[in-house]
């Protein structure tokens, strides 16, 4: 009864494919929907944010079943309402869905310049953006703000859940290599006092021991690869890749006894290549593992490549290597 009453409304607005358009997603014929809402030949300049919205609607609808149809419609939407911010938000999921995050995140930071009020949906999906590059930070910033939230509230608080816990083993993770780096430098230049031998390069002209040469944000998850390009190494100066392994098991129910599952990290095969040089095998751990690498840059600026050549298995744990730089020895 509802729906007869929508239609008789948006017919008797003036135009008929509103109530066509309801029709449609009530069926749920997202193809109807993109054909009904088609652009006109010739091109024309329209605007029409009834149609938009109910694109909108229509692609949340086909998302799960069809990502790219989606970003069809969301597409059209856009070109309808360019500046409205539900429509603006929806075409920021579509482009997620199609694996489209640097576009996505663009949009998502442009819509967040507007008032608080009517953002607080694109707070949450740049959040779940930022959740799946491992960018704990942002989460926490992002999800903050709508815990209190009557409709986002649940979701926001079980990513700040996350990643305030990943935050806090990262703080202890670095604190940790900092003292393992700082001990190292101390026996190094208690060695170098007893040989009476002059000191490195590096020790003289180069940066000083133990300064970040080069860092980078991204993470490389079980079975992804990614090609980093540095910047300020120099060919044949000596440095320490450093990187962390991190694992978490599947989401399974706790055995007999209350134990905890066993997650079994046998066969996990990270590895990392710098420039032209051998790759080299990364430690992972469900403790996060500190993975501490000597290599002499075989070349200025040398490009990183991290990957995964595990087999992916059902039920296996997930991996995630991050917090990726060099340093100088």
């Amino acid at each position: 009864m509802r729906l007869l009453l929508l239609i008789s409304l948006l017919a008797a607005t003036g135009d008929p494919r509103l109530a066509q358009g309801e029709k449609l997603l009530a069926a749920k014929d997202c193809e109807g929907l993109q054909q009904l809402f088609a652009p006109a030949t010739p091109a024309r300049t329209e605007r029409n944010l009834e149609a938009a919205l109910l694109l909108a609607r229509g692609a949340a609808t086909c998302r799960p079943q069809d990502s790219v149809l989606a970003f069809a419609l969301t597409e059209r939407a856009l070109a309808l309402a360019p500046d409205h911010t539900e429509i603006r938000t929806a075409h920021a999921e579509s482009l997620i869905a199609v694996d489209e995050r640097s576009a996505a995140a663009k949009l998502l930071d442009e819509v967040l310049q507007g008032p608080a009020r009517t953002t607080a949906r694109a707070h949450l999906v740049r959040a779940q953006l930022a959740d799946l590059e491992s960018e704990s930070a942002l989460v926490v910033k992002l999800a903050q703000p709508l815990v209190k939230d009557p409709q986002y509230g649940p979701a926001a608080r079980e990513l700040l859940s996350r990643h305030q816990a990943a935050l806090e083993s990262h703080s202890q993770a670095r604190e940790s290599l900092a003292r393992e780096e700082q001990s190292a430098a101390e026996r190094t230049a208690r060695a170098r006092e007893a040989a009476r031998g002059p000191p490195e390069d590096l020790g003289r002209t180069g940066p000083r021991s133990g300064t970040e040469a080069w860092s980078a944000r991204g993470t490389v998850q079980s079975g992804g690869q990614r090609t980093f390009k540095t910047r300020s190494l120099q060919a044949g100066s000596t440095y320490v890749f450093h990187a962390t392994g991190a694992c978490t098991g599947p989401s399974k129910p706790k055995r007999k006894g209350g134990l905890p599952p066993t997650v079994d990290l046998f066969g996990q095969d990270f590895r990392v290549r710098i420039g032209t040089l051998d790759p080299l095998p990364l430690k992972v751990g469900l403790q996060p593992e500190q993975n501490a690498l000597i290599f002499r840059a075989p070349e200025n600026n040398p490009q990183i490549f991290l990957e995964d050549r595990t087999t992916i298995r059902p039920g296996g744990p997930r991996c995630t290597i991050s917090d990726v730089a060099v340093r100088v020895p």
